[in-house]
C-alpha cells in the first residue's frame, strides 16, 4: 500500500467514525472531532493534490480528490455552526464566572493587593445594589445561553439527521479515491519535507495578505490552518514540521480567540437586542481585547515563519531535511519590515 492512501484511509476511518457517532447523539466530542477530522484529511488530499504527476494519471487523482474534498465541505457545513456554538456558551459561561468571582489565577496580584483580590465578589450585605448588578448579569446570560442553546438544538438536529447520508456519500467518495490512488504509478519522492511545504504555503498566504484587519484576519487564519495540518502530517518524525505546526497553531488559536468573541457579540446583539447593555459591554470588551492580542500574535509570528522560510529556501536541496537551522541574527526583522 502506498503512503498516500495509508494517511487517507487512517484519517477517513477516524472521522468516519466520529461522524456516524453524530447520527446517534451529536454531542461536543464527536462535533469537534468530525469538524477537525474534516480538515485534516482536506490538508491530506490538497498535498497530495500538489504532488500530483501531469498526465491522465495525475488528472484522475485530482478529480477523485476534488470530489471528496466537495463532500468533506458539505460535513463541515452541518457540523461547524454546532461546534461554534459550544464554544460560545462556554465562553459565556466563562466570562460571567470572572465577573461574579474572585479571580483565582491572578496569586501575585493578590499578594501584592490583597484587597483587589475581593473587587471580583462583592459583599451583597454590605452593598446590595453590587448584588442587583450580579443578578441581573446573570440574567442577561441566562436568556442569551438560552438562545444560543437552542440554536445548538436546531443545527444539532440538522446534523443529526443529515449523518446518515454523509457517511454513505463519504464512503462513496472514498472507494472511488482508493481505487485511483491504488492504480496510480509510483512517483519520485518529495524533495522538500513537510515543515518546508508548510512555509512555502504560509509564505504565499502572507504574500497574498500583506495587510491584516478586522476584514481579513479570518481568512488568514483559515489558511493558516491548512498550512499547519499540511506541517502536522508528518511532525512526530520531523522536527522541523512539529516546530512550524506548533508556531502555526499558536497563531491560528488567537485568532480564532477573537472570532469567537466576534460572533459571540453578534448573537449577543441578536438575541437580546439593547436589553442587556452591561453583558454586551462586557463581550464587546473581550473582543477588542482580544482583537488586538490576534493583531499582535500574527504580526509576530508571521515575521518568525518568514524569516524561517527565508533561512530554509536558501538551503541546498540535499540539507532541506536536516532539521531547523539557526537564523543569521537580522532574519526575522528584514522579514516583518
Amino acid at each position: 500500500m502506498n503512503h498516500d492512501l495509508e494517511n487517507v484511509r487512517r484519517l477517513a476511518a477516524k472521522l468516519r467514525e466520529n461522524l456516524a457517532k453524530c447520527g446517534d447523539d451529536p454531542d461536543v466530542d464527536p462535533v469537534h472531532d468530525t469538524r477537525t477530522g474534516t480538515r485534516r484529511l482536506q490538508a491530506t488530499l490538497e498535498d497530495l493534490v500538489r504532488a500530483s504527476q501531469e498526465g491522465d494519471d495525475g488528472e484522475s487523482v485530482r478529480a477523485a480528490a476534488a470530489a471528496t474534498m466537495k463532500t468533506l465541505k458539505k460535513i463541515r457545513r452541518e457540523a461547524g455552526p454546532v461546534r461554534d456554538l459550544d464554544v460560545h456558551r462556554k465562553l459565556l459561561e466563562k466570562l460571567v464566572k470572572r465577573a461574579v468571582e474572585p479571580c483565582e489565577d491572578k496569586k501575585d496580584e493578590k499578594q501584592e493587593a490583597p484587597d483587589r483580590a475581593r473587587i471580583g465578589a462583592p459583599d451583597v450585605l454590605e452593598t446590595p445594589e453590587a448584588g442587583l448588578r450580579v443578578t441581573g448579569l446573570n440574567q442577561q446570560a441566562d436568556d442569551l445561553d438560552a438562545w444560543l442553546k437552542h440554536r445548538r438544538s436546531e443545527q444539532a438536529d440538522g446534523l443529526k439527521a443529515q449523518a446518515g447520508d454523509l457517511v454513505a456519500k463519504l464512503d462513496k467518495r472514498l472507494e472511488e479515491l482508493e481505487t485511483v490512488l491504488r492504480a496510480k504509478r509510483a512517483r519520485r519522492a518529495r524533495k522538500k519535507p513537510p515543515g518546508v511545504i508548510a512555509l512555502d504555503a504560509f509564505a504565499r498566504l502572507a504574500s497574498e495578505m500583506q495587510m491584516l484587519d478586522a476584514s481579513n484576519l479570518h481568512d488568514f487564519r483559515k489558511g493558516a490552518k491548512k498550512a499547519r495540518y499540511v506541517a502536522e502530517l508528518a511532525a512526530q518524525g520531523d522536527a522541523q514540521a512539529k516546530q512550524v505546526g506548533e508556531t502555526l497553531k499558536k497563531l491560528q488559536d488567537e485568532i480564532g480567540d477573537w472570532h469567537d468573541w466576534l460572533v459571540l457579540a453578534e448573537e449577543a446583539h441578536a438575541a437580546l437586542g439593547d436589553e442587556a447593555t452591561e453583558l454586551i459591554a462586557m463581550v464587546e470588551a473581550e473582543r477588542e481585547r482580544h482583537f488586538v492580542a490576534a493583531m499582535k500574535m500574527a504580526a509576530k509570528l508571521r515575521g518568525r515563519l518568514m524569516g524561517e522560510w527565508l533561512a530554509v529556501s536558501r538551503r541546498p536541496v540535499a540539507r532541506a531535511g536536516s532539521g531547523v537551522r539557526k537564523r543569521p541574527a537580522g532574519t526575522v526583522r528584514r522579514a516583518a519590515s
